[in-house]
C-alpha cells in the first residue's frame, strides 16, 4: 500500500522552497524506517541539491529490511522548474537504483549522504527561456567561454591575453538549429558583440556535433568553419537523444553523479 507525504513549503537547513502544494514523497512497499526516516532525510538532501523546484515528486521502492543494508532499490524523481547551479530545467524525470547511503547515521539523526557513485537514467526538457536564464550561471557561461576561446583566437589576440566572460547572452532555439547572440567582455576592454549559429546533433552517446558553425565578431563577415567540430561530455555521459525543435530541447540518457 501506497502512502504520501506532503513536502513542507519551507525546507529547514536549506536554500530551496519547495513551491507547489502538490510536491510529495510517496514509498511502495513501505516500511517505519523507510517513511519515518528516510523519506523526510532524502527530502532535506534534495533540498540542499537545488536552488529551486516546483512539483517535486520522489518515489522509493523498498522495504526496510532491504533499506538495512544501506542500499535503496529503487527511487524515481519528477519535478517541474528546477534550477540546479543555475541552470534551469523546465521538466526532469529521473530514477536511479542500487544507492549506497549512510543508513546508519540516517537513523540517528544524520543528514543522509550518498557513499558511492550511481548512474541516473532519464529526460530533462529545456525551454529556450531557460537557456537564457542559465547563461548568467558560471557553469554554463564558462563552458561556453571555455569553447569559444580558441575558435576567437583570430579575432581578439590582444584581449585574450585577460581574462574574458560572456554578457547579455540571448539563445534562440529551432529544428535542429542553436544561435547565440552575446557580449564577449575582456577585464579591461568594452564589450565585444559576437554571433554564433549551428547545427546542433549527437555524434555519439558522450559526443556533441556542431556543424555549419558560423561566428561573426565586431559585425564583421562570418567565418564559416568547414570542419565539424565534436565537443566530448566525458566519459559520465551517455546520451540516447537529443532532440533540438522550435523553443525547447529535449535530452534522454544516463548521467554518472559523483558523492
Amino acid at each position: 500500500m501506497n502512502q504520501t507525504f506532503k513536502i513542507d513549503n519551507q525546507v529547514s537547513n536549506s536554500s530551496v522552497a519547495i513551491e507547489s502544494s502538490e510536491s510529495e514523497v510517496s514509498t511502495r512497499k513501505k516500511g517505519r524506517i523507510v517513511s519515518r526516516v528516510l523519506s523526510p532525510a532524502l527530502r532535506l538532501w534534495l533540498g540542499t541539491q537545488l536552488e529551486a523546484v516546483e512539483n517535486l515528486k520522489v518515489n522509493i521502492e523498498g522495504g526496510d529490511r532491504q533499506i538495512l543494508t544501506g542500499k535503496i532499490p529503487h527511487v524515481s524523481v519528477a519535478a517541474d522548474r528546477v534550477v540546479y547551479r543555475g541552470l534551469h530545467l523546465t521538466e526532469v524525470e529521473l530514477y536511479a537504483t542500487g544507492l549506497r547511503i549512510n543508513i546508519g547515521q540516517i537513523i540517528k539523526g544524520k543528514p543522509l549522504q550518498i557513499l558511492e557513485s550511481f548512474p541516473i537514467f532519464g529526460k530533462v526538457k529545456l525551454l529556450e527561456s531557460d537557456f537564457n536564464d542559465s547563461l548568467s550561471s558560471p557553469l554554463l557561461g564558462n563552458a561556453i567561454m571555455d569553447f569559444l576561446t580558441p575558435l576567437l583566437s583570430s579575432y581578439l589576440i590582444e584581449e585574450l591575453k585577460q581574462p574574458m566572460s560572456l554578457s547579455d547572452g540571448k539563445v534562440e532555439l529551432s529544428t535542429s538549429k542553436l544561435n547565440l547572440f552575446a557580449n564577449v567582455v575582456p577585464t579591461s576592454y568594452e564589450k565585444i558583440p559576437i554571433t554564433v549559429n549551428t547545427d546542433l546533433k549527437l555524434a555519439s552517446s558522450c559526443e556533441l556535433l556542431l556543424e555549419k558553425l558560423d561566428i561573426q565578431v565586431l559585425q564583421e563577415p562570418k567565418c564559416s568553419y568547414s570542419n565539424n567540430i565534436k565537443i566530448d561530455l566525458g566519459s559520465d555521459v551517455e546520451l540516447q537523444e537529443l532532440t533540438l525543435e522550435s523553443g525547447e530541447l529535449i535530452c534522454q540518457g544516463r548521467l554518472i553523479v559523483n558523492p
